[in-house]
């Protein structure tokens, strides 16, 4: 139901059953109306409510909100007893009443639906109130009410009723926030009162969509027969041929019935008003043509099927029926059938018939006690169904859905069918799979001689029938799709497929873990290698391809080429161990990374279509150890230095050779401050300052700090003491003779300046 229309049926469900008070409904708009025969109605009013100036009439506002379109007033004898007045009555301002066209009103009780016509019908409601008269009546009236909250159109509208109700079910209408019950008045616009007449809605057209006649045959056996029907007050007369028949309540019952294996033929005429739905078209009687039955057969539903070979069908004898099914001939469509099993239950005798399967839309099923006598013992017509298709699904656990079938380990199997009641069940193929069970779950296996393609192949069983019926195959199908047979490969943890080992300091061989950082004995730097161990592979893991990738990076950052290892390696289950070594010689502070992965290939792998965070990996690094100290040399080009000693000044253009000692950390990185030594030309291009440096060679020691900004090169800025070789300091006199030109200065000097330094060449300490 509508969320809106459920809410406002709720509220109007409390209201009417917690009110007890009278209820006086006008429309909106319309004249005043003496409400109360006598006393005053204790006012105020509110919300465009009139009171008369006798206290009894009340005119209705002319467009009432929510607040003010209930009110609960007061009745007292005078104006004086209102303070202590208990008696209340309930005044609702309706909306405007709507028109509705009867004659074009069609009622569908099957459906449970009302199509109302004419104009105003939002917020008009619907009761209805009947007992409904079918093939199991029901002896409580079928009551309810619901609203139109959203027309169709502006003259049409859709309310849903109760499905089920009587064709003769009472209908009336309520106006727009209107109430209905036995202690509510109404009044029209004129202030006219209106009984119960007034609001009944007489449909012109009644529409039956159920099936009319529900019985699939005549038991004639103990009396009368009855043929059920879903409204027998639809029915103004029944016609039988020869028969003799008549109208009862839910039923049509029909006796003398000559010959000795005969049909009736039932036409049933409605009453007016009332038609019968067939398609777009509408009748107004009803024809079938129904066998006489000595026992009660039906066919159980989803057995019968078509387009299935060598199926089989069951049927149900009624209880009452004392024949013996494996003494009766049984014919389907008039073909001669086997009966393969018979169970006895409560409701009745099942036989499963075996056939050869049918193409037809209906199957008749005939049981007769011999061929000599052909008296007809039971007969059914049945409507078939098409044949359900399997759909299979193949899992390996933990490791998601398989397109094949693996031979060498089991894949649960998980099977499924587009309709139909029963299900499937996974039958063994000899020479291609073998199936077991589980705790409930199916395991599929291919044979491990098994390869090429093959169709799963299933029966199909129905559990709702009685005993070893439910575990009877009623047919054999496979699949429409054909797959694979062969091994499923897991991806498996190549951790414990794979290590990497190298010696310590001792000599002894350690295993290093995946992941973590590793520092390797220089000593023992040609002691590493990796292992495949690929007799840890279980036939359940299958075949593994896996990528192994060795790569040893020097201290400076450059790949040592001759180490570099990068293989494509196929491992089947119990083979034997290699060793591949980490080739070449490798220096201080080298960085070996063993990478190992599997290659990602889904005709290989079963892998997972949901989880997919990729293939297992693993990696390796190790350090070979070096020294703490790094000396090398290196040409320097100062871009300017400035001497601070006196005279002072900026040294343009220089350029030496420096030896430098710096501390190494963990990586063999080299820290930024170090110790220099090295000679140094300095000011070898002139300045134009009053100070003229001549070019001198130097020899400097300080402290330098270096930035790496590349193979063997870094910038820098250093502080030097240097002993310098040169000549005299002069100062420009600008052509004055007694200017002294000579500067005294000493030969030791305290210098510092960026620099730009190229090489490393050296060892480390």
């Amino acid at each position: 139901m509508h969320p809106a229309r459920a809410l406002v049926l709720g509220c109007l469900l409390v209201a009417g059953t917690a009110a007890a008070a009278p209820v006086v409904q006008l429309p909106e708009g319309g004249r005043a109306v003496e409400v109360i025969p006598k006393g005053v109605l204790c006012g105020p009013v509110r919300g465009g409510w009139v009171l008369g100036p006798e206290g009894r009439t009340l005119k209705p506002p002319t467009r009432a909100d929510d607040a003010s379109r209930t009110l609960e007033l007061k009745v007292a004898d005078d104006e004086a007893g209102c303070a202590t007045a208990t008696e209340t009555l309930v005044v609702v301002a309706t909306g405007p009443f709507p028109r509705i066209d009867g004659a074009s009103t069609t009622f569908f009780p099957d459906d449970g639906r009302l199509e109302l016509k004419g104009t105003g019908l939002k917020n008009v409601s619907i009761a209805w109130s009947g007992v409904p008269r079918g093939p199991e009546p029901q002896r409580e009236s079928m009551d309810g009410q619901d609203m139109c909250l959203e027309p169709n159109s502006p003259t049409e509208c859709a309310v849903p009723v109760t499905p089920g109700l009587p064709t003769d079910a009472t209908l009336s209408w309520i106006p727009p926030f209107g109430r209905r019950g036995a202690n509510v008045t109404t009044y029209d616009a004129n202030g006219r009162f209106l009984d119960d007449e007034a609001f009944r809605l007489r449909p012109g057209r009644t529409v039956l969509t159920r099936p009319l006649i529900q019985s699939s045959g005549v038991d004639l056996s103990k009396g009368p027969g009855y043929v059920a029907v879903t409204h027998s007050e639809a029915i103004a007369s029944v016609d039988c041929g020869n028969a003799r028949c008549e109208v009862t309540d839910g039923a049509v019952s029909i006796r003398n019935v000559p010959g000795l294996n005969p049909t009736v033929a039932l036409r049933l005429r409605l009453v007016p008003r009332v038609f019968f739905a067939r398609g777009d078209a509408l009748d107004t009687s009803v024809a079938e043509t129904l066998p006489v039955l000595a026992c009660p057969l039906a066919a159980v539903e989803g057995t019968a099927l078509r387009d299935a070979e060598d199926s089989a069908l069951v049927m149900r004898l009624d209880a009452a029926c004392a024949h013996d099914p494996r003494a009766l001939l049984w014919t389907v469509n008039g073909a001669r059938v086997r009966v393969e099993r018979v169970v006895k239950a409560p409701d009745g005798t099942y036989v499963l018939l075996r056939t050869s399967g049918t193409s037809e839309q209906q199957v008749t099923v005939t049981a007769i006690t011999s061929r000599v006598d052909g008296t007809v013992v039971a007969s059914e017509t049945a409507d078939t169904k098409p044949v359900p298709d399997p759909r299979a699904t193949l899992e390996l656990p933990g490791h998601g859905t398989i397109d094949f079938v693996p031979t060498n380990r089991p894949a649960e199997v998980t099977v499924a069918s587009n309709g139909g009641l029963g299900r499937f069940v996974l039958r063994p193929l000899g020479g291609a799979y073998t199936v077991t069970t589980r705790e409930s779950v199916t395991l599929i296996q291919g044979e491990a001689t098994a390869g090429g393609f093959v169709s799963l192949r299933f029966a199909y069983r129905l559990p709702t029938l009685p005993g070893e019926l439910a575990t009877a195959d009623l047919f054999l199908t496979s699949e429409r799709v054909q797959r694979a047979v062969r091994e499923a490969s897991v991806p498996t943890n190549v951790e414990s497929l794979v290590e990497f080992i190298c010696a310590n300091k001792d000599g002894v061989d350690e295993t290093l873990t995946p992941s973590r950082p590793h520092r390797v004995a220089y000593a023992m730097r040609n002691t590493c290698r990796v292992i495949i161990h690929r007799e840890r592979l279980t036939p359940e893991e299958g075949n593994q391809e896996i990528t192994l990738r060795i790569d040893v990076t020097k201290s400076d950052g450059t790949n040592r080429s001759e180490s570099h290892v990068e293989q494509r390696l196929f491992l089947r289950p119990k083979g034997e161990m290699r060793v591949i070594p980490v080739q070449g010689n490798l220096g201080q502070y080298d960085r070996i990374l063993v990478q190992v992965a599997h290659v990602a290939d889904e005709s290989r792998y079963a892998l997972s279509t949901v989880d997919r965070t990729g293939l297992p990996s693993a990696q390796w690094t190790a350090i070979v150890r070096g020294g703490m100290f790094r000396l090398y040399t290196m040409a320097t080009i100062p871009a300017g230095l400035y001497r601070a000693t006196q005279p002072s000044g900026q040294l343009a253009v220089n350029f030496g050779v420096l030896s430098r000692l710096a501390l190494l950390n963990n990586e063999g990185q080299e820290r930024l401050l170090g110790i220099e030594l090295g000679l140094m030309g300095m000011g070898l291009v002139p300045q134009s300052g009053d100070i003229q440096f001549p070019p001198t060679l130097a020899a400097v020691l300080g402290l330098g700090l270096r930035v790496p900004i590349g193979p063997g090169a870094a910038v820098g800025a250093q502080a030097w003491i240097a002993r310098e070789f040169r000549g005299d300091i002069t100062r420009r006199t600008n052509g004055d003779p007694t200017t002294d030109v000579v500067v005294p200065s000493s030969k030791w000097s305290f210098i510092f300046g960026p620099s730009i330094s190229v090489g490393n060449v050296g060892f480390n300490l």
